[in-house]
């Protein structure tokens, strides 16, 4: 279909949300690494956050960016973003990716052109986990029965709107299974997202800490994360800004053992990351940048066995895995890692099935022509 040499085609890029350079959005920044040349459009964000790579390209922002405050207030425009998403002019471009974990994927494209979505989730507060999303919000009867209504639009919409890719691929086997499951659509690839991996001294002296990364929305287990924290009484360090972070700083400040280090740089996260004792995974993750990072510092994981950390985590060679979303089975498998003598040279290693910048470009492309 696309004819024309990589540097004459017009591409564009879309996303929804730009506020910071989080899992996604480092996706989105090795897609605007593949076409250097090429338009970013999201719903709303904000340039300053962004890498230098991505502030290279032109982005245009939706008129939603415009309201007052959106920054707190886009979780409850969600109604409005597949109106939005629908209203960019992508009529110039001849190739148009889509990063999505909520509506990019709905973006209408002109007849000629290819439309690749790279697909983290079919939106999660939609789908299975609405009811987990909104009993942390707090509604009122009203707000939810009219959030409830909005949903089942946002449901059809969904639907229809994951038939206009051309491509679709998915960043894990497990959102695989959440497309089948929701879309009723196969998908042309399982490719996960790029891993810049730590490139320090794997450090085999370890400090007497675990760490997370970012678990503040309702399917990272926060929650869970930080009661086990409290109950058990193991040093954690929490690295990231998200929602309900505050509200966990306000209920957990009385516990010296935890640590909330909010959003830190690069050098500090592989420092945090390469001297801590493990890496702690309780939600269920789409798939878990945080987590193959940790392995390449070769730091040990606990994770809860559910979504991507059952395709990152081998058992006992990098890691454990927790059967129930409870404190007595986190405690039992804690117990476990504690008394196993990790081998942190070889868990670094153990990257063979993560893909870095250039196999993740590689297998993009491979799936582009595949589907000329």
């Amino acid at each position: 279909m696309i004819v024309k040499s990589k540097e004459q085609i017009k591409v564009a890029i879309v996303t929804e949300s730009l506020w910071e350079m989080g899992g996604a959005n480092r996706v989105l920044d090795v897609f605007a690494q593949m076409y250097p040349n090429a338009d970013i459009f999201a719903l709303f964000g904000k340039t300053q956050n962004l890498s230098e790579n991505i502030q290279k390209h032109k982005i245009y922002f939706s008129s939603l960016n415009k309201i007052p405050f959106i920054k707190n207030l886009y979780r409850y425009t969600f109604n409005l973003w597949p109106f939005f998403v629908e209203s960019f002019d992508l009529s110039k471009y001849d190739l148009v990716i889509s990063s999505s974990h909520s509506v990019a994927h709905g973006v209408i494209v002109p007849f000629n052109c290819k439309h690749i979505a790279y697909i983290h989730t079919p939106m999660r507060y939609a789908w299975d986990q609405s009811s987990h999303y909104l009993s942390t919000v707090g509604f009122s009867f009203l707000k939810r029965a009219i959030v409830d209504f909005n949903l089942n639009f946002i449901r059809i919409w969904d639907t229809t709107a994951s038939l206009r890719p051309d491509i679709l691929v998915a960043n894990s086997g497990f959102v695989k299974l959440r497309i089948q499951k929701f879309w009723d659509r196969e998908v042309s690839a399982v490719i996960t997202p790029p891993v810049d991996f730590f490139e320090g001294k794997i450090m085999k002296k370890r400090e007497s800490y675990f760490v997370s990364g970012a678990p503040f929305e309702p399917n990272k287990g926060g929650s869970e994360l930080l009661l086990y924290a409290s109950v058990i009484g193991f040093n954690l360090k929490v690295i990231g800004e998200r929602s309900m972070k505050k509200k966990f700083e306000r209920k957990y400040k009385r516990y010296t053992n935890i640590q909330f280090l909010g959003k830190v740089s690069e050098e500090e996260k592989w420092k945090t990351l390469s001297n801590a004792k493990g890496y702690i995974v309780v939600g269920t993750e789409d798939y878990g940048i945080f987590t193959c990072e940790a392995i390449s510092c070769g730091t040990p994981v606990i994770a809860y066995s559910s979504g991507g950390s059952k395709e990152i985590v081998k058992e006992k060679e990098n890691g454990l895995l927790f059967s129930d979303q409870n404190l007595e089975s986190f405690s039992n498998t804690f117990k476990m890692f504690e008394n196993t003598k990790w081998n942190y040279e070889k868990i670094s290693k153990e990257t063979k099935h993560i893909n870095n910048r250039n196999s993740f470009i590689n297998k993009i492309q491979k799936t582009l022509v595949d589907n000329e």
